[in-house]
């Protein structure tokens, strides 16, 4: 089930997706931006954290999420169980946790003192004798389907989900990384308020056409090479909704001193590979045509669920909306846990070169929704090394029922 449509080699005739140019008369409006709350994100499974935020009974995170007008709270029950519910008080439905993060024994709402438990049970109601026909066992939390993957965690807020996580995922991507992510540790996170859509902010790490104009100064030497002047992506999947791209690196790059000492003390994870253990210890789904010049991995969980493995280390990216013209942007760096100083040293060396070279990406991004509310081009020209931009468009327009 959801089975990759087709892999496309070199991004030659492609053809479950539209070849022409990309109409966005329709995509970035706040009608359409509605439309996308509710036909798209309110009923997908939607990455809001990790299990290693919640090691032991009682701990807790809040994800707000804008685009589905709730806030979610994820707790780790005295059961073990992970479990997510609506951050709302049966009573008045005021808020019930207030902090991002922490650990309690339940939670208790600030307004009248509505208590419960740490599996969303109501267990205390002040003056319950003056709620004649309250019965405590059906006004509890309300429950977020919930569900892991991979060390993620996932919440869908459909009441009534048509798919179960690993349905949506599909057996391909659910059973083929084995174990991958969750060898690694969260050790770094970027956040910024970007004004543009959210599709916009996707499109800028989808693709590397753009790295030798952008990053040629910081990055350019590693996936740019006199072969491939302005980059190259490889083996595209295309799913029904998902997708993944191979993004491919430069052979005769010469590590600096500063990304010698990185890779050394890091387990090799620097954005420059070590050609002599490229692609050691990947599991299938990564790199599945075994580019022998590979970089880097780029796969985007429907709807803006971005999982980029590299050599040694991943990171992920997730795109919120909080308008049809504002966005949260996260970026979350994890590696391998550092077992000395040295370790640490390279891992603050990997996270800060990974800021300054994403950060580079950002100013164009406004700019880009600027022009595009101008109204002045009707098409966006998108050639075959953007191939995830027109999946990634094609595949909303047919959730949305309109658009392309």
């Amino acid at each position: 089930m959801n089975q990759p449509v087709q892999i496309v080699q070199h991004l030659t005739g492609a053809s479950n997706v539209p070849s022409g140019p990309l109409p966005i008369g329709e995509f970035f409006t706040p009608e359409y931006f509605a439309l996308e709350k509710e036909r798209v994100f309110k009923k997908s499974w939607l990455r809001v954290g990790l299990e290693q935020q919640l090691v032991g009974p009682g701990d807790y995170f809040v994800k707000e999420l804008e685009v589905c007008d709730t806030s979610v709270l994820v707790v780790r029950g005295r059961d073990q169980r992970i479990r997510a519910f609506h951050n709302a008080c049966s009573h008045r439905t005021n808020r019930v946790a207030y902090a991002p993060s922490g650990n309690v024994p339940g939670f208790t709402c600030r307004f009248h003192s509505w208590s419960y438990g740490l599996d969303g049970s109501l267990v205390t109601v002040p003056e319950e004798h003056l709620f004649p026909n309250l019965c405590k066992a059906e006004h509890g939390l309300t429950e977020v389907a919930c569900d892991t993957w991979e060390g993620f965690i996932f919440v869908n807020v459909d009441p009534q989900p048509a798919k179960t996580l690993r349905e949506y995922l599909g057996e391909d991507i659910y059973s083929g990384f084995g174990g991958f992510f969750p060898q690694f540790e969260f050790i770094g996170r970027f956040s910024a308020i970007v004004p543009a859509n959210w599709k916009i902010v996707l499109d800028a790490f989808v693709e590397s056409y753009h790295f030798s104009t952008v990053h040629g100064a910081s990055a350019g030497d590693i996936a740019i090479s006199r072969e491939n002047p302005n980059g190259r992506v490889d083996a595209a999947r295309l799913y029904t909704t998902h997708r993944a791209v191979s993004a491919t690196s430069n052979i005769q790059h010469t590590p600096t001193f500063a990304e010698t000492l990185a890779r050394k003390y890091s387990g090799n994870a620097t954005l420059a590979p070590d050609m002599a253990k490229q692609g050691q210890g990947n599991p299938p789904q990564i790199n599945p045509l075994q580019l022998p010049d590979w970089l880097t991995d780029i796969m985007i969980i429907f709807p803006m669920c971005n999982l980029q493995s590299l050599q040694g280390f991943f990171v992920t990216q997730d795109y919120w909306p909080l308008s049809h013209d504002r966005t949260r942007w996260d970026f979350m760096v994890h590696m391998r846990p550092p077992q000395d100083a040295a370790g640490e040293v390279a891992a603050e060396y990997n996270r800060a070169y990974l800021r300054d070279v994403i950060r580079e990406d950002l100013p164009n991004l406004a700019m880009i929704q600027t022009n595009l509310r101008s109204g002045a081009k009707k098409h966006q020209q998108v050639g075959e090394m953007e191939i995830m931009v027109r999946h990634a468009y094609k595949v909303l327009a047919d959730q949305i029922g309109h658009g392309w």
